[in-house]
């Protein structure tokens, strides 16, 4: 690789690791307005994310551009100048990873949570649940106050 290339590179490789550490840091704060049930907070979580996403994404794209393959960057990070960051590029992206599967379950609980009450709401028990003449389960009709 080119000095010039290289030291693209390494420049690039530094921004997006701090792309990567803002967006780690927007889905901490967004796990705990998830865990407070912050609606008005959340929209505005929800854009921000959203714009550090696309910067870690445009990065993404410049690096690859200069090492399209994950070969050209494996056999980068044999050298020390880049084991360091692409070893980081990787744990963050998984850490990002890992905290955005746990809000996702986050928001999974709530509408389960929703649709449970929605559904005693209608006079319907969220656990009642029964297996038709055809074999197919279906959610058995029950009048609230027998809930």
């Amino acid at each position: 690789m080119k000095p010039a290339t290289a030291g693209r590179l390494t420049e690039l490789l530094d921004r997006q690791l701090a792309a990567l550490e803002s967006v780690l840091e927007v889905l901490d704060r967004e796990r705990s307005v998830l865990e407070h049930r912050d609606t008005a907070a959340l929209e505005a979580i929800a854009a921000e994310k959203q714009e550090r996403l696309a910067a870690a994404a445009a990065f993404e794209q410049q690096r690859r551009e200069l090492a399209p393959s994950p070969a050209a960057m494996e056999s980068l990070a044999e050298s020390p100048h880049f084991a360091s960051r692409w070893a980081r590029l990787l744990d963050l992206t998984r850490a990002c990873r890992d905290h955005s599967e746990a809000n996702g379950q986050i928001v999974r609980r709530g509408q389960h949570c929703m649709e449970s009450t929605m559904s005693l709401r209608r006079g319907r028990s969220a656990k009642a649940r029964v297996c038709g003449a055809d074999g197919k389960a279906r959610t058995a009709r029950v009048p609230i106050s027998s809930a």
